[in-house]
This record gives C-alpha cells, structure tokens and sequence, in this order.
C-alpha cells in the first residue's frame, strides 16, 4: 500500500513547493521510516520540488522534532504521535489513518478536527488531502486558530478528568 498510502502526500508537498514560498522537510515518525520517506516520498519527487524539500536520514528524539514542529507552519502524516505533539503546542495537524492503526485516529474528531483526519482506506478520503494540506500552508492563521481550539478542548478535558480523580481518591 506504499504507492496508495504516500502518492496525495507528494502532490501536496509538490503543490506547497510549487504554489508557496515554504519548504517541505520530510522526516520519519519512526526509524523504519527513513528508507520509506526517501523512497517513497523524496526520490519520486520532480527535481524543481525537490530543491526546496529536506529528508532527514536520522531518527530524532522527541524534543528535536518538537523543536522543529513548533517553527513550522504544520505537519502532515500518517501517524498519530507528531501530530499529538502539534496540537498540544497549537501546531497544525494533519491526520491519515487506516485500518490497521486501530481506532486512535478518532481522537481527532473529538477534540473538534474531523476535517484534519482522512482514512486512506476510503478513497474519497484521499482527494480531500491535498486541499486541506494547501489551506494548512495557504492560510496558516487559520490553522493556527484551529488548532488552538483543539488544543483548548484537550485542556478543558484533562481539568475535567482530574477533577474526577481528586474526587475519588
């Protein structure tokens, strides 16, 4: 499912190169990642795109991606755990998901970013990627009020859940 699962991630990062002054950095959510990325997302890139797009061949520890994650404009991915980080730093996610991840994906949802989550497992799903990473790029203040928004309801709801254990304990 490489093919299936990247191919709208490299039209976004080409779309953003293309239509916006950013730069694209792809780095890996896990170590078994950084061959993917290169292979599936960076090499298939067309050379124009790929002077302004970064690959790091190095895994990285919490702290250095957040470093890096709260600098940029958002993130994009197919993992949960970046974009958990992102949001609790009022930073732009972007959520795709399938089948095998189980359900964690959902959380998006619940904290009021449903039109952030795509299950690539649903094809229309898929066309609705590209557009939302552009809008992410395109109007980042937007994305920022958002993801704030999000990052309030995460709050309201730890407050919530820890006033429910100081009541019974």
């Amino acid at each position: 499912m490489k093919e299936h699962d990247h191919r709208a991630f490299r039209e976004a990062i080409t779309r953003i190169i293309r239509e916006t002054p950013m730069k694209v950095l792809i780095c890996p959510e896990d170590v078994t990642q950084i061959a993917l990325g290169k292979e599936i997302l960076y090499d298939p890139l067309p050379d124009d795109v790929k002077q302004k797009v970064v690959w790091r061949d190095t895994f990285w520890l919490t702290d250095e991606a957040l470093s890096v994650y709260i600098r940029s404009a958002g993130l994009f991915c197919n993992e949960q755990h970046s974009p958990i980080m992102c949001i609790a730093n009022g930073i732009p996610a972007i959520v795709c998901r399938y089948a095998e991840q189980t359900s964690k994906g959902i959380m998006w949802k619940d904290i009021g970013l449903s039109d952030w989550l795509f299950d690539l497992d649903v094809d229309k799903e898929i066309e609705g990627i590209v557009p939302a990473v552009l809008a992410l790029a395109t109007q980042p203040k937007t994305a920022r009020n958002k993801a704030q928004e999000a990052r309030k309801v995460v709050l309201a709801r730890q407050r919530e859940t820890m006033q429910t254990l100081k009541e019974h304990l």
